[in-house]
């Protein structure tokens, strides 16, 4: 199975269904949060970190070893259980029904994976193996964190503000490239790790202003 399709998708408010509650569970449990998902699990039995986030209402638990009801409903599925027939059985039916499907324990049943990724802000850079290998993506993306620190968010951030500024006080589509590629080129990231976001802000405000 060959993943060369890289993508990057929005499940904020929607269903993502794991069938599982053991240690792997919790793991994409907790990468579904974080991208704002819905959570439903299916699970007989739940680990006492899952039941926590139930009891928090962070996520839904249903007692069951498996529902295809509620998996009809769902946006994608991750298949999680320490069962061999029911992750095969899960990934039958989403590939019927069109269905994303993440199968923890077969690659060739997968219609997706979950790259390793770093996270600085809204800058995300994924590392992909192709499932050969999640000690090396590990690796890498240890080595890119060396590289791309939490200015690189703070940036991303800046820049951001600066493009709604930048669409009314430079009108010239030529001039507004010209002015992010100064600021991208320029001593910026060491500037924000030595004098903040604020005074950064305004040094790149200044910087478009003149245009």
């Amino acid at each position: 199975m060959t993943f060369n399709y890289p993508v990057s998708l929005n499940i904020s408010q929607k269903r993502c269904l794991v069938v599982g509650g053991g240690k792997v569970a919790l793991r994409k449990i907790g990468t579904l949060l974080e991208a704002g998902g819905e959570v439903l699990v299916i699970s007989r039995k739940v680990l006492p970190e899952i039941k926590k986030l139930v009891d928090e209402e962070k996520i839904k638990w249903v007692s069951q070893e498996i529902n295809y009801e509620l998996l009809k409903n769902c946006f994608l599925v991750i298949a999680a259980t320490n069962n061999r027939d029911i992750n095969r059985q899960i990934a039958e039916f989403c590939q019927r029904n069109s269905i994303l499907v993440n199968v923890v324990d077969s690659l060739e049943e997968s219609s997706f994976i979950v790259n390793s990724y770093l996270k600085q802000g809204d800058l995300t850079i994924a590392v992909s193996t192709n499932g050969k290998s999640p000690a090396l993506a590990k690796k890498i993306k240890s080595d890119l964190s060396k590289l791309f620190g939490p200015e690189y968010g703070l940036l991303l951030e800046i820049l951001a503000e600066a493009r709604e500024l930048a669409k009314v006080h430079i009108t010239d589509e030529s001039k507004r490239n010209q002015f992010f590629r100064e600021i991208v080129t320029s001593d910026i990231l060491e500037f924000i790790q030595e004098r903040g976001l604020d005074e950064a802000r305004e040094r790149v405000k200044t910087c478009l202003l003149s245009y």
